[in-house]
């Protein structure tokens, strides 16, 4: 996984000059993330790097126009989500099909962007929310160590009061 002040994104995608100009994009527009893209024609090449466990998956849903029989999108989702359920994925697709995007949304996708005119601008904003969901979690995690903290805390000082209680109650006796 990318270092904290990295973003670790895979591209899944058989048509090349796509996978480029998605990854100039996302490398354009968060600088400051300091993006580390790695990009794949296929579900089973990006299988073999899946154990970096990246942050973002952008993953297109017909990977079989170069390779016959290749995994599809929904495939690939499965996968990524099987060997890194953290990985935020969107679908990626040039179908404009409700069914595609309910069965990706199924398969624990978090978006899905048609490829058009404004494919940019939504990879953008989805990639926003990405990050955004990210931190939150992030944040949840953070405060349940807190609260189990805490609780432990509460615990060994009620432990502890009882513990007086039993075994030296004339400690606990106002004068």
């Amino acid at each position: 996984m990318a270092q904290d002040n990295q973003i670790s994104i895979f591209i899944v995608d058989d048509d090349k000059m796509l996978a480029k100009a998605l990854k100039n994009e996302i490398e354009k527009t968060f600088p400051k993330l300091n993006p580390v893209i790695s990009t794949f024609e296929s579900g089973e090449e990006c299988e073999k790097s899946i154990k970096t466990k990246p942050n973002l998956a952008i993953v297109d849903y017909h990977l079989d126009s170069k390779i016959k029989n290749a995994m599809n999108g929904v495939k690939t989702i499965d996968m990524i989500k099987k060997h890194s359920p953290d990985t935020e994925v969107i679908m990626f697709t040039s179908e404009e099909k409700a069914d595609i995007a309910v069965k990706a949304m199924q398969h624990g996708a978090h978006d899905y962007i048609v490829k058009n005119e404004h494919m940019f601008r939504k990879l953008n904003m989805s990639l926003l929310q990405c990050l955004k969901l990210r931190d939150l979690k992030s944040e949840v995690s953070k405060s349940r160590t807190r609260v189990f903290i805490l609780l432990f805390i509460v615990v060994a000082i009620i432990g502890a009061v009882a513990s007086l209680q039993i075994w030296a109650p004339h400690l606990l006796e106002r004068p």
